[in-house]
């Protein structure tokens, strides 16, 4: 089934598949190639020092670069912000390392046009066995600090496979406001949250050790710890949030085509 067909009256031009990349030589061809059959998509190469830019480019991405590296959160705003300007309706993020499947665009796609007011977010609880420990852990922390503060569940709250509606990420313009790093996307959640943007879940698989797979640029202990703090920020703004803490505890998990977790 095509994109358009899921998407309702969103065509695939409308589409804008972003992915922040740091040195991804050996996965991003595939990943842009693979993604391209669903929209547009725009790599932002955030300082690369390897063929992370040409190889993306030979793929049939439009490659933004940074000439340092910024960090993913920066890279998202950069080519999401452009993404915005070349008039996508929608706009999938997913990683350059690996642990994301390009086929299963369309079933975002699917899931937006079936909760058009959501952040569609990749859900991998169903096979949380696969990944490390560590990163489980840490991953649970940061859902339960986060649904706080956005006032309902949040099912994987550090995925980075999500499908944002245009209205949302324009809500929350200009996005080089928010985190630079790994807190870019909890500060855009909680944000789109209080904006009346919630999220729904979507089960994904946890694809960890796969061929030219790079270790996670992702350090539990300080990058949740900064999630944390830009949690606790939200939260002391509004004087911790009983009634948002009640909520996330008692909502039920708003799911398509899952199982609440």
């Amino acid at each position: 089934m095509s994109a358009s067909a899921l998407a309702g009256t969103v065509r695939r031009e409308e589409v804008a598949v972003v992915i922040p990349a740091h040195d991804e030589e050996a996965t991003i061809g595939g990943i842009v190639a693979a993604a391209a059959a669903f929209g547009r998509v725009i790599v932002c190469d955030d300082g690369s020092r390897d063929e992370t830019a040409r190889r993306a480019r030979e793929a049939g991405a439009s490659v933004l670069r940074h000439p340092l590296r910024l960090g993913k959160g920066r890279a998202l705003a950069t080519a999401i912000d452009w993404a915005l300007r070349q008039g996508a309706a929608l706009v999938i993020t997913l990683d350059a390392d690996g642990q994301h499947r390009p086929a299963d665009i369309p079933r975002f796609l699917a899931a937006a046009r079936a909760h058009p007011h959501h952040i569609v977010i990749g859900s991998r609880r169903r096979s949380a066995a696969c990944q490390p420990r560590a990163r489980r852990i840490a991953n649970r922390i940061a859902d339960f600090w986060i649904s706080w503060a956005a006032g309902h569940p949040v099912a994987d709250s550090q995925c980075g496979f999500r499908c944002y509606p245009r209205a949302a990420l324009a809500a929350l313009a200009p996005l080089s406001r928010w985190p630079a790093g790994f807190s870019f996307e909890t500060a855009l959640l909680i944000a789109a949250a209080r904006r009346g943007f919630k999220t729904v879940a979507l089960d994904i698989p946890a694809i960890y050790g796969g061929a030219g797979q790079r270790a996670s640029h992702f350090r539990p202990v300080r990058d949740i710890a900064a999630i944390i703090g830009v949690v606790a920020l939200f939260l002391l703004v509004r004087g911790l949030a009983p009634r948002s803490l009640w909520r996330a505890l008692t909502l039920p998990m708003e799911c398509f085509e899952c199982d609440p977790p």
